[in-house]
């Protein structure tokens, strides 16, 4: 279904998870897309889109005015600063991260709860946090989207697959701490349609990105071998706890991470819920 108000579009990263359902997502509404990347992990797009390889470390290419620019691939506030310097554009969407709040122990965290340090995410953090400064001070017309841990086929973190892989050769899980932690989650393609939505729309502000369940790790890890019909077996690691997470033991730490999705769903954008898209994304693509 087309836009009523076509945009030229400029998307810098986009190859990947998120990236071409957005990509999808913006041709079938009939925006003039180009995609901007140093075309290591994809270089091929849909026809309607215009594919432009570059660094943006080195330098835009780009001279023409996009209506709108979404960056889904800053991960410093100098990457930032150099996008909208360079860049001409009227609306700029950043795609950013929940884990660009001060760590706290008070949750949901709102998107006017503080940003700021939170160890646990190391320069993931730092960076997320500096890009979200510069925004601030711009003066220019944007918004950022904060998603939680996202989940969806072709997930570049080693998170459904490992849990699946695990389960299905009969092996442990190892929780870290004691596995009580309350996460949220949300779709790749859902966080797509919110993007998309932001684009159209030209919302400004930042906008909490989650779905409505909250889950404990070790719920979480139950649920998932229920949906593939085999038993369980879990033990903990108590010395993986909050900052001694390790990733390669299990994909989530062991660590609160709870936000207020409000905001966003008063725009009229929904989740899908939890187990049904856990379920039938097993069922669709990591059952093999």
């Amino acid at each position: 279904m087309a836009s009523p108000d076509k945009q030229n579009i400029l998307i810098i990263g986009g190859s990947r998870f998120v990236g071409p359902y957005l990509v999808e997502l913006l041709i079938n509404r009939g925006h003039n897309l180009t995609v901007f990347n140093r075309g290591l992990l994809q270089s091929e797009y849909p026809a309607e889109t215009r594919f432009v390889k570059g660094d943006r470390n080195e330098r835009f290419n780009l001279k023409e005015r996009f209506d709108t620019v979404i960056d889904m691939c800053a991960y410093s506030g100098a990457q930032t600063e150099n996008a909208l310097r360079q860049l001409r554009f009227d609306f700029f969407l950043h795609f950013s991260t929940a884990a660009v709040y001060k760590k706290t122990d008070s949750f949901p965290l709102s998107e006017s709860s503080p940003l700021g340090d939170w160890p646990l995410w190391g320069n993931y953090n730092k960076g997320k946090v500096e890009c979200e400064r510069v925004l601030e001070k711009s003066g220019v017309k944007y918004a950022s989207l904060r998603p939680v841990y996202i989940l969806g086929p072709q997930n570049y973190r080693n998170r459904e697959q490992f849990i699946y892989s695990k389960i299905a050769r009969d092996e442990p899980i190892t929780l870290p701490g004691n596995g009580e932690a309350l996460a949220q989650f949300v779709f790749a393609r859902d966080a797509a349609k919110a993007m998309a939505f932001l684009t159209e729309k030209r919302v400004e502000g930042a906008f909490n990105c989650a779905g409505n369940e909250i889950i404990t790790l070790e719920d979480l890890v139950k649920e998932m071998a229920k949906i593939m019909g085999k038993e369980l077996k879990i033990c903990y690691n108590p010395e993986a706890a909050e900052e001694k997470f390790d990733a390669s033991e299990f994909p989530f730490p062991n660590e609160n991470f709870i936000v207020d999705n409000k905001k966003i769903k008063g725009l009229g954008i929904k989740f899908i819920p939890l187990l049904r898209g856990l379920k039938e994304d097993y069922e669709n693509y990591y059952r093999g």
